[in-house]
């Protein structure tokens, strides 16, 4: 039994990125879902094309470009977690559109042992979630969204649902070559808890602000990005680092006094992209979060870059995208979308 809650707390802390841990059940709801949002460094809210996946992270991305277009992603993430997710789009009329999304991450087997630490067995567990997008054209530059989603979860015995919501906004000026983005992600209710004894708990909410800006006659483009605006202290307290603090009282670690500009940088997520063509993108991005928190105290390393491209080949549109967690250790996204409506034709 308590190496079940263990493993839980694990997975969840291992998955959870631009969450202070142990806050929230569901964390997997934070995770990027293809290649383009994990060379971005995890968070893409202002930016769209035709890939659906885009609504995953914001619904007033889910456009009319997206009409019939599917898209599929495969990860090896970290502890050869598994992760699988599918995307289409379909627009109703001049005004509306939808995405439909469905994604699971799979942790693989552990071992079932009895309170005595003997073998028993074996159990996996997996996360799964369902989503769906609706946006609509305000006006020319406006769009606004909102996802409604269902989480599942599995992990050996052990059941727990729940319902969320996403509301979004974009802001997109083609003259200026800027878009902004708005997002309030994850209001919902645990519906089903893991076990009749335990707390309801909420899921990983985040209220997060994005602004992109291409350069004229140029093909490069930044974008900054704020997540956890909600909170302002978004740091992760690390009882395992050399230099901490215990109170000689309780024997608890004192809380790490940071500087005002390590808390602001801890919301902050920069990248840019040189778009060539469309069909040939080159992406990078920094999670400042990231590298503060995962990586070690002497050797950082790569931890909390991540780079990636995309290429279109034969009406198909390829990507990789890879995200440094620890030296040495990084998650690798692949994706590809196509217009299904052009593949029926040319079947027809």
């Amino acid at each position: 039994m308590r190496f079940i809650h263990l493993s839980f707390i694990l997975l969840s802390s291992i998955v959870s990125i631009a969450q202070i841990g142990g806050s929230s059940a569901f964390a997997f709801a934070l995770i990027e879902n293809n290649a383009r949002h994990t060379a971005l460094g995890g968070v893409s809210i202002t930016n769209t094309d035709h890939d659906p996946a885009a609504g995953f992270q914001n619904p007033a991305l889910i456009n009319h470009q997206m009409h019939n277009y599917a898209s599929l992603s495969y990860a090896n993430h970290v502890a050869d977690i598994n992760y699988g997710f599918g995307s289409y789009g379909k627009t109703i009329d001049s005004l509306y559109a939808m995405s439909f999304n469905i994604g699971f991450y799979d942790y693989g087997n552990f071992i079932r042992t009895n309170n005595a630490g003997d073998i028993i067995g074996e159990f996996d567990a997996t996360d799964y979630t369902f989503q769906v997008g609706l946006s609509r054209k305000v006006t020319d530059k406006i769009t606004v969204g909102a996802n409604g989603k269902f989480l599942y979860s599995v992990y050996e015995a052990y059941v727990s649902t729940a319902g969320g919501i996403d509301l979004g906004g974009q802001y997109a000026n083609d003259d200026k070559l800027m878009n902004v983005g708005f997002l309030i992600k994850n209001m919902g209710y645990q519906f089903i808890r893991y076990s009749d004894d335990s707390p309801r708990e909420s899921i990983p909410f985040d209220i997060q602000a994005s602004i992109s800006k291409k350069l004229a006659h140029n093909p490069l483009r930044f974008t900054l990005t704020l997540h956890n605006l909600h909170r302002w202290n978004n740091s992760y307290v690390n009882t395992n680092t050399r230099n901490k603090e215990i109170d000689l009282e309780t024997g608890i670690v004192k809380n790490q006094n940071l500087s005002f500009g390590d808390k602001a940088m801890r919301h902050v997520i920069f990248n840019t992209e040189f778009i060539f063509s469309d069909n040939f993108q080159i992406r990078g991005g920094y999670n400042h979060q990231r590298r503060a928190e995962l990586g070690p105290e002497n050797r950082k390393a790569s931890t909390g870059f991540s780079w990636g491209f995309s290429i279109g080949v034969k009406k198909l549109m390829i990507g990789y995208g890879s995200a440094g967690y620890f030296p040495g250790i990084a998650s690798n996204y692949f994706s590809v979308s196509r217009d299904l409506s052009s593949f029926k034709q040319r079947v027809k």
